[in-house]
């Protein structure tokens, strides 16, 4: 609050000082200028000056020590149209103390000790179309206050500490696009309370006690464009709660304690482009609950209690750009997990416990800009992660326990060969011991000590078979074997089957063998040549 206060006033004082070559003698203690516009300004002031033109228009007392407003004190100025009471020692205002300002279409009382608006402050202000009263000590709303204030179009009450509000606090402001209620200790709102702003554009509720909404508060706020309720204490979000908000473009649920949302919370929101769940307490994703929401161009879920993202979860969303899944609890990142995102050029995953990612991942995310991997419990990358990447310009994923062995050796390649065109933070080896504490930018290809290529392949007869019986021994294509410097090995034979064959392949290990037994049968009327293909990854996956 105090650096938005100073960043007015040092607006104000700038204005002035730009003003000051048109400025006239008018009062002992103000500043005037040409157009009918008066500065009072200093602590010496201790109550509105009398000897300010009679005939201003624009009134703006800053940083004095005035401490009220009575009945009088503006009996003089009924040309007033702007009057703002910026960071003075108010503490009482008498309800009468605007009646002679008939002309008034904007007034702000702003950063004063004030605690309390009487009935009937504002009757007088039928052309009034600005009212902010901020940053003060006001703890309640008159249900009549704002009763003859018909052609308001901004209204603002955050920074005070305003507790409840009547149902009917703003029955008559049917004119009103900006309702800025934030900031304040309120604990619910009443239903009914918006219902007669049916041209409200933005409504700010973030950062006050609101515990629940009720299902239609909103139901008559069909031209609402922003709605920020960040900072509540939001447990539960009903089914139809944003359904008349047809217009929606910004909505904000940011540090709330939101646990479960239906899966057609937003399905009316089909103008959405911001959307925030940030810092709630979110466990998992229905289906289906971003169909609707096809313009989102921001999405946040940024810390939540998220551990997997249901495939094709975002396959709508053709048209966003930044999405933020940071501290979350994510294990795996599988191959359709990010389907439909192809516009995204912003990918926050840093801070969660992903160990796993498909190769395939970001296969189609062509515009990415950005991602965000660090602080995570990878161990290795896997080939061509990032091969079609063309956009790609940053790459985090420092603070992840790489083994610096041969799985990585695409990545090395991929490293160097990108070191001009993107940067990647770097990145640390945790194992093996001798290269821990050692970016992985600084090891060449063979501190990865992959094994050396086979040279001589393997080559000799193999018998042709006939339903289980050895007919003749036919020199054939000879099987072959090769080893791959990622660690891949591959095994390929052409045989000549008859009517069926078994392929059996054991696996011993110190404690324990496995085996795998396969038998395709040949359907072929006669002997073919069959290609059998086995492939062994013996990198770290």
């Amino acid at each position: 609050m105090q650096r938005n206060m100073l960043t007015r006033c040092v607006i104000f004082c700038g204005c002035i000082i730009l003003q000051s070559w048109f400025a006239m003698s008018c009062s002992t203690s103000c500043i005037c200028f040409k157009k009918g516009n008066v500065f009072c300004f200093g602590e010496t002031i201790t109550e509105i000056p009398k000897d300010i033109p009679s005939n201003t228009t624009e009134l703006l007392v800053l940083e004095t020590h005035v401490n009220l407003i009575d009945n009088i004190t503006f009996i003089k100025y009924e040309d007033l149209e702007k009057l703002v009471l910026l960071k003075n020692k108010i503490k009482y205002i008498h309800e009468d103390a605007f009646k002679f300002l008939r002309r008034l279409t904007d007034l702000e009382i702003s950063a004063t000790p004030l605690s309390q608006l009487k009935s009937g402050l504002f009757d007088e202000q039928l052309e009034i179309e600005k009212l902010a009263v901020i940053y003060n000590e006001i703890k309640d709303l008159p249900c009549g206050l704002f009763l003859n204030n018909k052609k308001l179009k901004m209204l603002s009450l955050h920074g005070n500490k305003i507790v409840g509000i009547c149902k009917d606090a703003f029955v008559n402001l049917a004119l009103l696009e900006e309702l800025n209620l934030s900031s304040n200790d309120i604990n619910e709102i009443p239903p009914g309370l918006f219902k007669a702003l049916k041209k409200l554009k933005i409504l700010k509720l973030n950062n006050n006690q609101i515990r629940k909404l009720y299902p239609d508060l909103f139901a008559d706020l069909r031209e609402l464009t922003e709605l920020t309720l960040q900072v509540n204490t939001i447990t539960n979000v009903l089914k139809y709660t944003f359904a008349s908000l047809v217009s929606l473009e910004k909505l904000n649920l940011m540090s709330n304690s939101i646990k479960v949302l239906s899966p057609e919370v937003f399905s009316s929101l089909s103008r959405l482009s911001f959307l925030s769940l940030e810092r709630n307490q979110l466990e998992d994703l229905p289906n289906g609950i971003f169909n609707s929401t096809e313009s989102l161009t921001m999405l946040s879920l940024a810390k939540n209690k998220l551990k997997t993202i249901p495939g094709n979860m975002f396959s709508s969303l053709a048209k966003i750009e930044k999405i933020v899944l940071s501290y979350n609890q994510i294990e795996k990142l599988e191959e359709n997990i990010f389907n439909g995102l192809d516009s995204a050029t912003h990918l926050n995953l840093d801070n969660n416990n992903i160990s796993f990612i498909d190769s395939n991942v970001f296969s189609h995310m062509n515009s990415l800009n950005v991602i965000t991997l660090h602080q995570n419990l990878l161990t290795t990358v896997p080939k061509g992660l990032f091969e079609d990447l063309y956009q790609l310009h940053t790459l985090l994923l420092h603070s992840n326990p790489l083994s610096c062995n041969c799985s990585l050796s695409y990545f090395l390649k991929w490293l160097k060969d990108n070191k001009e065109e993107i940067h990647v933070s770097d990145t640390e080896c945790v194992e093996p011991q001798k290269y821990r504490g050692k970016t992985i930018q600084s090891l060449k290809k063979q501190d990865l000590e992959c094994p050396v290529l086979a040279s001589n392949p393997d080559s000799r007869p193999y018998p042709l078979l006939k339903n289980s019986q050895h007919v003749e021994n036919t020199h054939i294509p000879s099987c072959n074997h090769h080893l791959t410097e990622e660690g891949i090995l591959q095994f390929t034979c052409d045989l000549i089957v008859c009517s069926s064959m078994d392929i059996q392949i054991s696996v011993w290990q110190e404690s324990s063998t496995s085996t795998f037994i396969h038998s395709p049968v040949n359907i072929q009327p006669n002997c073919a040549i069959t290609k059998v293909n086995v492939t062994i990854n013996t990198g770290t996956t």
